[in-house]
C-alpha cells in the first residue's frame, strides 16, 4: 500500500508538470478533419493490460571491441489498470509472481514509470527508469545462472519532443493508444527531441557486492558515470485501417542521433561531447470500437552511449495485450472538481 501511495503521488506530479507543458501541445492547432479522424462520444475509459518488458546493458569493452558483457535488469512479466477521466489519469501495475529472471527476494527491481501529454501537431512525454541490481550473463555460459550483482544502481529520466506533420489527417493518439478513430488510412512524417540524464551508480562506493575492485563488471562502472545527451529523431508513423477504422495495424519507425556531454570525474574521461545515435521501433494491432477496444503492442529502442572504459548499448523491449472500455462522465461533479 506504502508503494501505491507513492507512486500516486509521482504520477500525480507529473501528471500536472505535463498538464502544464501540454498546454502547448493544444493551443493554435490546426482544425482536424473528422472525415479522417472522429472523436468518441464517451471520452473516459478504464483498461487493463499485461505484458512482459526487458532491459539490457551491453558493454563493448574500446580496448577489445570483439569482446562483451552483458548486464540484464531483473526482467518481468506486469500486469495493471489505467483509469483515464476527463483530465485526470490514474495507473497502478505490479510484477507478476515467478515470472522475474532473479527471485524477488534478491532485492533487484526494475521500475519504469512514462506520461504522457498530446495534441494534434504537437506532443510530450515524461519518462524514468529506476533499476537496483543486475544480473551478468556469462557469454557462452547461457545455461548456468547469470551472476547477481544486488548493488549497482542506474537512473535514467527522459523526455520526448513530438511534432506531427500531418496533424489534419493523422492521429498518433489513434494509432497509439485507440483514444479516437482513425476512419481512413493515413500517415505522418514525426520529429523528436529527447533529452535525458543517466547514471550507473553503487549503494558501496568502491565495491559491487563481495566482488574485488579488479572485477570485469567494476571495471566498466567503475566511476559511476553520469551523463546528459541529446537526441533529434526524425521518422514516420503510419495507421492502416479496416472496416471503418474499427481493426488497425500501426507501426512507427524513428531514427536519431544527436550528442553525450559527460558529468562524471574527469580523471577516466576527457569532458568533450561524443556522438550518439538511437533507434525506436514499434507496433500496434488491434479492435478499436464505440465501447470496447483492445490492441497488442510491441516495442523496442536502442541507443548507443559511451563510458571511459567501453561502448554502452542499451536496449528496452515490452510486449503488451490492452483491453479497455470507454464510458461517459458522471452527471455530477466528483468532489466538484470532475
Amino acid at each position: 500500500m506504502k508503494r501505491f501511495f507513492l507512486n500516486l503521488q509521482l504520477q500525480i506530479s507529473l501528471f500536472l508538470l505535463l498538464q502544464i507543458m501540454g498546454a502547448g501541445c493544444l493551443y493554435a492547432q490546426r482544425t482536424r478533419d473528422t472525415a479522417w479522424v472522429k472523436p468518441f462520444l464517451k471520452d473516459n475509459n478504464i483498461q487493463l493490460y499485461g505484458g512482459y518488458s526487458g532491459s539490457s546493458f551491453i558493454f563493448q569493452t574500446k580496448t577489445t571491441p570483439r569482446e562483451y558483457f552483458r548486464l540484464l535488469a531483473n526482467n518481468a512479466g506486469y500486469t495493471g489498470f489505467n483509469l483515464n477521466y476527463k483530465y485526470l489519469s490514474l495507473f497502478y501495475d505490479f510484477t507478476l509472481p515467478y515470472t522475474s529472471l532473479a527471485d524477488r527476494t534478491t532485492g533487484l527491481r526494475n521500475r519504469n514509470l512514462s506520461i504522457s501529454q498530446f495534441g494534434y501537431r504537437f506532443g510530450v512525454e515524461a519518462g524514468f527508469q529506476r533499476v537496483d541490481g543486475m544480473l551478468f550473463e556469462v557469454r557462452g555460459r547461457r545455461r548456468d545462472p547469470p551472476v547477481t550483482f544486488e548493488n549497482i544502481r542506474y537512473r535514467r529520466y527522459n523526455a520526448n519532443f513530438y511534432l506531427f506533420t500531418n496533424p489534419k489527417h493523422f492521429s498518433y493518439t489513434a494509432a497509439s493508444f485507440y483514444s479516437s478513430l482513425q476512419q481512413k488510412t493515413a500517415g505522418s512524417l514525426l520529429f523528436m527531441f529527447s533529452p535525458e540524464y543517466q547514471q550507473f551508480s553503487f549503494t558501496h562506493a568502491n565495491l559491487i557486492g563481495d566482488e574485488p575492485k579488479d572485477s570485469m563488471v567494476y571495471e566498466l562502472v567503475k566511476p559511476q558515470p553520469a551523463w546528459v545527451s541529446a537526441i533529434g529523431y526524425v521518422g514516420y508513423s503510419f495507421n492502416f485501417v479496416m472496416e471503418g477504422g474499427h481493426w488497425t495495424i500501426s507501426p512507427t519507425l524513428l531514427l536519431g542521433a544527436g550528442g553525450q556531454y559527460p558529468l562524471y570525474d574527469n580523471r577516466f574521461n576527457p569532458k568533450e561531447i561524443s556522438l550518439v545515435y538511437s533507434a525506436i521501433g514499434k507496433i500496434n494491432g488491434g479492435y478499436n470500437g464505440e465501447h470496447f477496444f483492445s490492441y497488442l503492442s510491441v516495442s523496442h529502442d536502442y541507443t548507443r552511449d559511451h563510458l571511459p572504459a567501453a561502448h554502452l548499448h542499451l536496449q528496452n523491449s515490452d510486449f503488451s495485450l490492452t483491453v479497455g472500455y470507454r464510458f461517459s462522465s458522471l452527471k455530477h461533479k466528483i468532489l466538484g472538481l470532475l
